[in-house]
């Protein structure tokens, strides 16, 4: 309670004290709904853990992944209430008569999966799904009439007592409040009561803890403190404008602080810690007053779901911003504050915010017309570089210095024992020296170009910048003369323009992305390189313990830390104004186009790590528009092939580049797709790079593009039998015709064959014939031999017969004749021509002629018997004609019985058994 009462003291106290703070708000960014094609009025938003904003809309769920807006109908017309995120692939919803779950399929692409649904045209009873919540693992989900846990399949119901306003997930309970009968905690499927005020429970419309305490927020009576059942108002400077602009939402941010969104009145942020109060309503940035829903993301950012629109406000930063929407400031370019006021040096003028004044809606009031330059605090005086001169500044009260027009600068310098003051200006540089309180300008000679860049160096040497020539080194003599020690063209430097500081009282050029610095022992610079990451020629800004490099472009601040890029700044910031103007020690403004920034140190939420990789959103067939996962095989036809990715990061610029396989990187663009046209088959690897803040992330995907169907391994097993077979069947053709060449050649061969052969047949007929000719004649010959052999046969057997006759004659003559002697005589007679006429030459003939027509059967079995003598193969020849042994032996002049004798020794002689039959074996040759 006594931390509760104090902070009623500081409430009080913040109120009544201006402050530049009080102007400036966060970064806000707004999402037209509307014109976007959407619904105009959103009533939810969460966030995955991917970093990916659902937003219900409508009768839609919008997503958005920070570059490309999307959105899921979850049904026809029927409005989405609530949102709950279980995770990337789960999100609950609840709208008008019944509530549901979108089903992250594939690369994004939801099914929607009902888990009830009642028609508000069918039933008057259809309810509203305002809140849903996950506890212990269930998901709850409230509308006016009832809770519903969702037990998996088992949806449990548990009516309210009287009627339902909202529900609250504090540090894992859940609390409802009821129009009549007050606040209720969740016990399992229990409501226990907590707190019950008919004068308050109809006008409760949140429940949140700071500490051990309670906080009721209600819509038009204002906040209390619940402790020990005793309630107590916070009752502070802007309650009443609370209560009249009427609370609708809710969120409690970290650090204490709670989020108030109204009905009329937009955004208030309190800070309990601090006692301030912010208010962001329509005039201030918001698109619409009326927030029905708010949401802090995981980087410690607000979404706001407005009656129209969504706004995101990036809270968790050091950049907030004063936009002068209705051009009261015009193009800041210099402030300074002093003595607790605010002094802002624009286009238009010099204006000041009074901190100490107690009027709670004071506006900046104008002290002086037209173009303020600078605003400078040297030797303790306030002076401002105008477009009519130089000027002194004393709280509401500016003096001018001297008669020089276009003040761009001023720098304190030490001059012959008096501390004076350079001004560079439109036509040289002043220098001012106070006398008798009174300033006195000197023109000074040698010099007469308009230069914004002036400083001195610690030997008192006056060095002039002009960004587009280069620099000067002068030194200042009796007669108030610059007098031209050196010049350093823009040529002698890297880059296109240059600019100059003084750091560590050294005076430093820089020029493209290197710095100078002059060492007056060599008369001469030392180069060294900054690197692209402090920007194009930045002006480099000692503050304390961190060097600011400010370009056109950027401002990189380095301290202990590293380097802090504010990106955010970089369209925004005033070209040539290369300054930023402390306030404190830790704020600094920075001039802005329509109004300033102010950058406050140590002023960030930490984070935990958000975004480890680039998120693939997409990965899709520009032909087919089939979406495809990771690592999958991707057909020919879809070889082109866009890839959309994003990095959720939000509020922030961030940059990609991508690459495929071991080609370079891409430039870095704002693009989130990328098309690969005509990929080859093959194993493909895509990568892509985010940056923001100098942070990078990356990812990559894996995927493999397969053959065409004509190059596949199938299709080449087709060719090869296709070649195979038209191999084959030209083999097979020409074989075919070779084989009718060849049959052809053969017939042709044949024909010459058949001829040849005619021709031979007639050659050898007609061989056959002279042989058959020379056969004859020598036939005829033998004829002739045989005829005479058988002449003289015959003649033989003609004696024969006449012998036969004599001894047939001789014989009777004997038997007829009685004489003994002369039968002895006649004997004798007889046997004398018996023995005359006995000859051999008739048996030798036979031999002769027996032999010759044996002669092929005698060589074809001496061929195989060579010890067989030619009585043995005239045996062999008797016996194949099948001869008896009675009827060789007078053929070879033996008895039978040496026949006999003579076959068996051939037996032996041939090797034949005795059951081998000899004659059958003599035949077979």
């Amino acid at each position: 309670m006594n931390r509760i009462c104090f902070l009623f003291f500081l409430f009080q106290f913040f109120s009544f004290s201006q402050s530049i703070e009080n102007k400036i708000l966060p970064e806000i960014i707004h999402y037209d709904t509307k014109n976007m094609g959407f619904g105009a009025q959103s009533w939810d938003i969460e966030q995955d853990e991917n970093g990916i904003v659902y937003v219900a809309n409508e009768n839609k769920v919008l997503i958005f992944d920070g570059s490309e807006w999307n959105a899921v109908a979850t049904n026809d017309v029927m409005v989405n209430r609530s949102l709950f995120v279980k995770n990337k692939d789960s999100i609950y919803f609840g709208a008008d008569g019944h509530f549901g779950l979108l089903i992250n399929d594939n690369n994004d692409a939801y099914k929607i999966s009902l888990l009830n649904k009642v028609s508000k045209s069918v039933s008057d009873s259809a309810e509203e799904y305002w809140r849903i919540h996950e506890i212990d693992n269930e998901v709850v989900f409230q509308t006016f009439s009832n809770l519903y846990i969702n037990q998996g399949n088992i949806i449990t119901k548990i009516p309210a007592p009287c009627c339902f306003r909202w529900s609250y997930k504090i540090n894992g309970d859940l609390y409802v409040n009821d129009y009549e009968y007050g606040i209720f905690k969740l016990s399992g499927t229990s409501l226990l009561p907590i707190y019950n005020s008919k004068e308050l429970n109809a006008n409760i419309i949140g429940v949140t803890k700071v500490g051990e305490n309670l906080i009721l927020i209600s819509d038009t009576k204002g906040l209390f403190t619940l402790n020990n059942d005793e309630v107590v108002p916070l009752d502070f400077s802007l309650s009443e404008e609370v209560k009249e602009a009427q609370i609708f939402s809710f969120l409690k941010l970290e650090e204490d602080r709670i989020a108030l969104g109204t009905v009329s009145n937009g955004l208030y942020i309190l800070d309990l810690d601090n006692g301030k109060t912010e208010n962001i309503n329509k005039l201030k940035g918001l698109q619409n007053n009326t927030v029905l829903s708010i949401f802090q993301d995981d980087e410690h950012n607000l979404w706001l779901a407005l009656d129209y629109g969504v706004d995101y406000l990036k809270l968790n930063s050091s950049l907030k911003y004063f936009y002068d929407y209705y051009g009261k400031l015009g193009t800041t370019y210099a402030a300074i504050k002093d003595k607790g006021s605010y002094y802002i040096g624009t286009n238009q003028g010099l204006y000041l915010l009074d901190g100490e004044s107690t009027v709670q809606e004071e506006d900046f009031e104008q002290l002086l017309k037209g173009q303020v330059w600078n605003i400078v605090s040297v030797n303790e005086e306030v002076l401002v570089g105008h477009d009519t001169g130089a000027y002194t500044l004393s709280g509401k009260t500016l003096s001018k210095m001297g008669f020089s027009k276009g003040a761009w600068d001023f720098r304190s310098f030490r001059y012959k024992d008096k501390d004076l003051i350079l001004s560079p200006h439109y036509n040289g540089v002043s220098l001012y020296e106070k006398v008798d309180d009174n300033w006195k300008e000197y023109q000074l000679k040698g010099f007469n170009k308009s230069v914004r860049y002036l400083e001195v160096d610690k030997n008192n040497h006056i060095w002039l910048a002009l960004r587009s020539e280069g620099v000067f080194k002068f030194s200042l003599d009796d007669n108030n003369t610059l007098v031209e020690e050196a010049f350093f063209p823009l040529s002698d430097f890297e880059g296109t323009v240059l600019s100059m500081s003084k750091v560590r009282k050294q005076i430093v050029i820089t020029s493209g992305f290197y710095s100078y610095t002059y060492e007056p022992e060599n008369d001469s610079f030392v180069k060294k390189e900054l690197g692209y990451k402090k920007g194009y020629a930045p002006r480099i800004i000692e503050k304390k313990d961190e060097i600011w490099y400010v370009d056109n472009g950027s401002i990189v601040i380095e301290n202990k830390k590293g380097l802090i890029n504010l990106e955010e700044l970089q369209d925004q910031l005033v070209p040539d104004v290369l300054n930023s103007f402390t306030l404190d020690d830790e704020l600094e403004l920075i001039p802005i186009y329509s109004g300033f920034s102010v950058y406050a140190r140590d002023n960030l939420t930490p984070v935990d790590s958000v975004r480890e990789e680039v998120l693939i959103r997409d990965f899709v067939s520009v032909n087919t528009s089939v979406s495809y996962l990771k690592n999958s095989e991707i057909p020919f036809q879809d070889n082109d092939l866009k890839i959309r990715y994003a990095l959720p990061i939000y509020g922030k610029k961030v940059s990609y580049q991508s690459k495929i396989d071991e080609e370079d990187w891409s430039d870095w663009t704002t693009s989130t797709e990328h098309t690969l046209y005509n990929l080859t088959e093959g194993d493909y690897t895509f990568y892509i790079r985010a940056k923001y803040d100098g942070t990078v992330r990356e990812s990559s995907i894996f995927f493999t593009v397969n053959p065409p169907i004509y190059r596949t391994p199938l299709a080449y097993i087709l060719y090869l039998l296709l070649i195979s077979g038209i191999v084959f069947v030209a083999f097979s053709i020409n074989r075919y015709k070779m084989k009718k060449q060849k049959n052809q050649l053969l017939k042709q061969k044949e024909e010459k064959l058949n001829k040849q052969e005619e021709e031979y047949k007639a050659q050898k007929l007609e061989q056959e014939r002279k042989i058959i000719e020379l056969k004859n004649s020598k036939l005829e010959d033998e004829i002739k031999a045989k005829n005479r052999e058988l002449t003289q046969i015959a003649y033989v057997n003609l004696n024969k017969n006449k012998i036969l006759k004599k001894i047939r004659d001789k014989i009777v003559k004997i038997q007829e004749s009685p004489n003994v002697r002369s039968k002895d005589s006649n004997y004798t007679d007889l046997k004398r021509l018996v023995e005359y006429y006995i000859t051999d030459k008739e048996s030798k003939l036979f031999k002769i002629n027996f032999d010759k027509s044996h002669q092929e059967f005698y060589e074809r079995l001496s061929k195989q018997h060579p010890g067989l003598t030619s009585k043995d193969l005239r045996l062999c020849a008797y016996l194949k004609m099948n001869l008896s042994s009675k009827e060789i032996a007078p053929l070879l002049g033996i008895s039978p019985q040496s026949v006999d004798v003579n076959r068996h020794k051939l037996r032996k002689k041939l090797n034949l058994s005795s059951d081998d039959n000899l004659t059958q074996f003599l035949m077979s040759f």
